[in-house]
C-alpha cells in the first residue's frame, strides 16, 4: 500500500508540471476539450458485449457512447470526487479497474445482465429526478439495445512518443526514482509490482510486459499481468484524474476518450510537444546503449563442421556498422525496431537458425523481409514509398534480390580495420567487445557518404529529346537538367539516401533502370523494341516503356498538374492524359 501510494504521489508530480496538452482541472475546460467536432464521428464509443462470453446475444450489442455520460456526470456537483467512481471501482493502490462496478473477478451470466440494468437504469431514473436530461428510465430494451447505431468511430491509437516520454521524465529529474514514477516491475519479495528502482530495472515499453489480452505469469501466480489497454487505462487515467482533483490550478493530462484517442486531440498534443520540448533537446532515452555498434550474427560457441573440416564462423559474410544514434532520432520509439523486447535482435528471438522465442523468425529475414516494418529492409521500403523516393522506387522491384547492392549495409573492411573485424568475428558477443566493435562501426561508417551527390550540372544534358516513335506528334523535349536536380533537391537532407546512392551516377539510375552506371547511358530503345510484339515479355515494348516511366513517375510523386519549376516559364507538370502536355500535335 504504502508502494501505491508512492508512485501515486511520484505520478502526480508528473503530470502536474507538464501538463499533456488536453485538459485543465477546470470541469468547463474539461467539457469544451472533449466535446467532438462531429457528434456522429467520435472516439468514445464503447461496446457492450460482455453477455457474448456466456452464449449468443439475445439482444443487439449496446453502443456506450463514454464522453457524453461524462459531461453529463460533470455537471454534477464535486465532479472529479465521483465521475469514475460512479461507474468503475479501484484497486487497493488506487488504480482504476475498467470493469463495470466490478473489479474484473468472475461472475455469473446473470449477475453480470442484472449489474449493468440496475446499474445503468438506476442512475438514469437518479437524473431524471432532479430534472437533468438524461437516457432510458424503463426497461424497453431497444432503448439502448440498437441494430443501427447512428455513430461511427474516428478512435486512433495514441502513442507516448519520444517528445512526450521527454515531457514526463524532464519534471522529475531531481526525483530520486524518476523512472518509477511510471515504470513498474514485479518484485519477487514483495509479491506484487513496485516501481522500477533504476533506469536499467526498465524493460522497457509498456507492451513488453503487457499484451492485447490479461494473462497470467507462470513466475507470478496468482498474479495477472493486466492487457495494454486496462493497464494504460487504469495507470495513466487514475493518474490525470487525481492531478485533476488535487486543485484548479493544476494542469494535467486527458481523462476522456477523446482527449487521447480523438485526432484533434491527438493533434493539440502533438504541437503542445513541440512548443513544451526545448529546440535540439537530446530526446533519446538513455540507458546505456551505444551510439554505434556492429549487427552481426552471434557466434556459436561450437564449430561448424563442413565435409568434416571445422569452417570459419560465418565465412563471407561481413558484419553491419550501425549507426545507432542516428536511428534513434529517426524513429518515435524503441519499439519501431525492438518490437518486443530491448535486447540485440540476435540474442535470444532472431537466430540465424530461427528459435521459438522469436517465432522462428531467421536473422536474415528479420533483417531483411520488406513486408515487416521492424526490419531494416522493410522500414528503408516504407520511406521510399515518400513522394520525394517513390518516382524511382516505385517502379523498382521490392525486396532484396540484387547481391551486388549487399555492400551497401555489409561493409568490407579494408586496411587496419580488416584484422579487426576479422577477430571480432571469431569472438562471441557481449560486453567485452561491445566497446571495440562500437568503435569499428564508427571507423567503418566514418566513409559513407551523408548525402546523395552526382556529376556536376553542366555535364548533365540540359534537354533530352526523344522523338524515336515520332509520328502523330513532334518529338518531347524533356528538361533533364531540371529534372535530375529536383530530385536531388528532395533528397539532399536524406542521410539514408546518400548512403545507399553510394556513386555519382546511382541517381541515374532511377530512370536508366537496368543500365550500368554510367554518364552515358544507352538509348532507351537499345533494350525496348520500337514495334508490339504478340510474344508475351515481362519487357515492354518502347512507347509502353516511355509513358510508363514517365507517367508512373509523376503519378508517385504526386506532382500532376502541380507546378514544381519557377520563372516567367513554369507551367504545371502534364497529365497521364495530357498527351500535349508532352509532345505537341505535328501540324497536318
Amino acid at each position: 500500500m504504502k508502494n501505491g501510494k508512492r508512485r501515486m504521489k511520484q505520478l502526480l508530480a508528473v503530470l502536474a508540471i507538464c501538463g499533456l496538452g488536453g485538459l485543465s482541472a477546470l470541469p468547463a475546460s474539461l467539457a469544451r476539450a472533449s466535446q467532438p467536432t462531429n457528434d456522429k464521428q467520435r472516439a468514445d464509443i464503447i461496446t457492450i458485449d460482455a453477455m457474448k462470453a456466456y452464449g449468443s446475444l439475445s439482444q443487439p450489442k449496446v453502443v456506450f457512447l463514454h464522453d457524453k455520460h461524462t459531461t453529463a456526470l460533470g455537471k454534477q456537483k464535486d465532479f472529479y470526487k465521483k465521475e469514475c467512481g460512479t461507474c468503475h471501482t479501484s484497486d487497493k493502490d488506487g488504480v482504476m479497474q475498467l470493469g463495470f462496478q466490478r473489479d474484473g473477478a468472475p461472475v455469473s451470466a446473470e449477475k453480470l445482465r442484472d449489474g449493468f440494468h440496475a446499474g445503468c437504469i438506476s442512475c438514469h431514473k437518479d437524473m431524471a429526478a432532479v430534472g437533468q436530461k438524461t437516457g432510458p428510465t424503463d426497461v424497453q430494451c431497444k432503448g439502448c439495445h440498437t441494430a443501427t447505431p447512428d455513430v461511427a468511430s474516428n478512435w486512433q491509437p495514441i502513442t507516448v512518443d519520444k517528445r512526450l516520454h521527454f515531457r514526463h521524465a524532464a519534471t522529475q529529474e531531481k526525483a530520486e526514482n524518476k523512472c518509477g514514477a511510471c515504470h513498474h516491475i514485479y518484485g519477487e519479495k514483495a509479491g506484487k509490482t513496485i516501481p522500477a528502482p533504476k533506469p536499467e530495472d526498465v524493460p522497457g515499453s509498456c507492451s513488453y510486459c503487457h499484451g492485447p489480452t490479461t494473462t497470467v505469469d507462470e513466475k507470478r501466480q496468482p498474479k495477472e499481468i493486466r492487457s495494454l489497454r486496462l493497464a494504460a487505462h487504469g495507470e495513466c487515467v487514475t493518474c490525470h484524474k487525481a492531478t485533476a482533483a488535487a486543485g484548479k490550478d493544476v494542469p494535467t493530462g486527458p481523462i476522456t476518450c477523446a482527449g487521447c484517442h480523438g485526432p484533434l486531440d491527438q493533434k493539440a498534443i502533438a504541437e503542445t510537444s513541440l512548443k513544451k520540448v526545448p529546440q535540439g533537446a537530446d530526446l533519446r532515452i538513455k540507458r546505456g546503449q551505444p551510439d554505434f555498434a556492429m549487427v552481426r550474427p552471434a557466434v556459436s560457441e561450437t564449430p561448424v563442421i563442413v565435409d568434416g573440416k571445422p569452417a570459419k564462423p560465418y565465412a563471407g559474410m561481413q558484419p553491419v556498422p550501425f549507426d545507432h544514434k542516428y536511428h534513434e532520432a529517426k524513429n518515435e520509439t524503441c519499439v519501431s525496431c525492438h518490437h518486443a523486447s530491448l535486447t540485440s535482435c540476435s540474442a535470444t528471438c532472431h537466430t540465424p537458425a530461427g528459435a521459438k522465442e522469436g517465432g522462428f523468425v531467421t536473422l536474415e529475414a528479420a533483417m531483411h523481409k520488406v513486408g515487416a516494418t521492424q526490419s531494416c529492409a522493410g522500414c528503408h521500403a516504407v520511406i521510399q514509398k515518400k513522394p520525394e523516393c517513390a518516382g524511382c522506387h516505385n517502379a523498382m522491384p521490392k525486396g532484396v534480390g540484387d547481391v551486388s547492392q549487399c555492400g551497401s549495409c555489409h561493409v568490407t573492411p579494408e586496411g587496419d580495420l580488416k584484422d579487426a573485424a576479422a577477430a571480432m568475428m571469431t569472438k562471441t558477443a557481449g560486453k567485452e567487445t561491445a566497446a571495440a566493435e562500437a568503435d569499428l562501426a564508427k571507423k567503418l561508417l566514418a566513409g559513407k557518404r551523408d548525402v546523395t551527390t552526382t556529376i556536376a550540372a553542366n555535364d548533365i544534358p540540359e534537354t533530352v529529346k526523344i522523338g524515336s516513335l515520332s509520328k502523330d506528334y513532334e518529338p518531347s523535349v524533356l528538361p533533364h537538367r531540371k529534372i535530375v536536380l529536383a530530385m536531388l533537391e528532395g533528397m539532399k537532407d536524406s542521410k539514408l539516401a546518400g548512403a545507399f546512392h553510394a556513386t555519382d551516377v546511382a541517381v541515374c539510375q532511377g530512370c536508366h533502370h537496368n543500365s550500368p552506371g554510367s554518364t552515358t547511358p544507352p538509348r532507351c530503345g537499345s533494350c525496348h523494341q520500337a514495334v508490339e510484339s504478340t510474344t508475351a515479355s515481362a519487357r515492354p515494348a518502347l512507347k509502353a516503356a516511355y509513358h510508363t516511366q514517365c507517367m508512373g513517375c509523376h503519378t508517385a510523386m504526386g506532382i500532376e498538374g502541380k507546378v514544381v519549376d519557377k520563372g516567367a516559364d513554369a507551367k504545371p507538370v502534364p497529365a497521364a492524359t495530357d498527351c500535349a502536355g508532352c509532345h505537341k500535335e505535328k501540324k497536318k
